[in-house]
This record gives structure tokens, sequence and C-alpha cells, in this order.
């Protein structure tokens, strides 16, 4: 029965890391786009494509979250790690073996854009988490 009000919760959490992961991805990418100059429905129509990687992203880490119980630090650190796992997945799927110099030094716009807000996610998954385990055992 506690496996399953686990596995309910990892859902749960997921659903809400997802919400989050979109929501944080998409504002980061526009905002950097915008500072860099490019027009707003350029900005707006990529941030959506970077904000449904980053609601998948923010899923697996509130899955995660949700499932191992982790608390703040272990959601930042699953956000990190999902962080890393685009940037290998990045590199070694789109990638030419003879040219992993330059996929390594493209994926730093990776990190820049979903680095942060993936962090958070975990972050704020885990906090809200928290806040309703604290209400349902009080």
């Amino acid at each position: 029965m506690k496996t399953f009000l686990r596995l309910g919760q990892g859902l749960l959490d997921g659903l809400l890391g997802a919400a989050t992961g979109f929501a944080l991805a998409t504002l980061s990418f526009v905002g950097l786009a915008l500072l860099d100059g490019a027009r707003v429905g350029e900005a707006a129509g990529f941030g959506l494509a970077v904000g449904v990687a980053g609601g998948m992203m923010g899923g697996l880490i509130g899955l995660a979250v949700g499932i191992l119980d982790l608390g703040l630090l272990g959601g930042a650190l699953a956000g990190l790690a999902a962080t890393l796992a685009a940037v290998v997945f990045y590199v070694f799927v789109l990638g030419d073996p003879g040219r992993l110099g330059y996929f390594l030094r493209e994926s730093g716009v990776i990190f820049l854009v979903l680095g942060l807000p993936a962090v958070l996610t975990g972050v704020v998954t885990a906090a809200i988490q928290k806040q309703i385990h604290a209400r349902r055992h009080a």
C-alpha cells in the first residue's frame, strides 16, 4: 500500500515538475533571446519549443523527487543530473565523432538555458512536496 502511495506522490510531483520546468525554461529562453536581440515572435516561438524540452526534463525531475522522497538538495541535484543528461544526449546523439569539441562548446547553451531552470524545478518541486507532506501529517 505504501508503495502505491509513493508512486501516486511521484506522479503528482512529476506533473508539478513538468509544469514548473516548462514555465521556467520558456521564461529563461525568451529572456535570454530578447536580451540577445531576437524578435519577440521568434523568441516566443523557440521559447515554447525549449519549454517543451524543459517540461519533459521537469517531469522526470519531479518524478524522481516524488518517488525517491528527495529533499531540497536532492531536488537540486536531480536538476543538475537532468541537465548533464541533456548535454550528454546532445553531444553523443547529435554530435559527429570528428567534431565532438564543437558540440561540447555548443552545449554551453544547454547549461545556460536549461541548467538553472532544471535545478530550480527540483528545488521548487521538493519544497512543495515538503509542504504537502507537512499538511497531511499535521
